[in-house]
């Protein structure tokens, strides 16, 4: 039992993550804004840049964007990243454009632990930049179950870990 509970709060807590921790863009200054001519709001795109899985073996702040005329459905494939990072879901929706315009969103990437929600009174949302708050947690569950048998004259145990 305690080397179960071990590995589970080694896989939980402290394997490092990478994520989308804040976007910026132009001519827009409130979250629940609309866009003429994308069907998600602002809010509901922020949504989806926190659902998009990222991997980077590279510390330290990084830069991304996402530069589209549309009209288009945009994915995490339109994603431009640093050689250092990459999207494991290219599939990923992040907006659709039905009409002939341009996307412009430049993201900040973090590489970290855990979980931290973003403070909003921190940005600036008049200058179009957005908080994202960051799960940097690569593993979502883990349960384990020890299991008893016998073995000749012994009782062995064994450990299932539920990834």
């Amino acid at each position: 039992s305690t080397i179960g509970s071990a590995i589970r709060r080694v896989l939980l807590g402290e394997l490092e993550g990478t994520c989308i921790t804040r976007a910026k863009f132009e001519n827009i200054t409130h979250e629940y804004s609309v866009m003429i001519g994308i069907e998600e709001s602002v809010h509901e795109i922020l949504m989806n840049l926190k659902e998009i899985v990222l991997r980077s073996d590279a510390y330290g702040i990084r830069e991304g964007s996402i530069h589209i005329v549309g009209p288009k459905k945009v994915t995490a494939q339109d994603i431009i990243l640093p050689p250092s990072v990459r999207v494991i879901d290219t599939t990923q929706h992040i907006a659709s454009l039905n009409k002939s315009i341009n996307l412009d969103i430049l993201l900040k990437i973090e590489k970290g632990r855990g979980y931290i929600i973003q403070n909003p009174d921190n940005f600036n949302s008049q200058d179009g930049i957005f908080p994202i708050d960051a799960a940097f947690i690569p593993v979502q569950n883990v349960n384990y179950s020890i299991h008893s048998y016998w073995s000749g004259n012994e009782i062995q145990e064994i450990l299932f870990l539920e990834i």
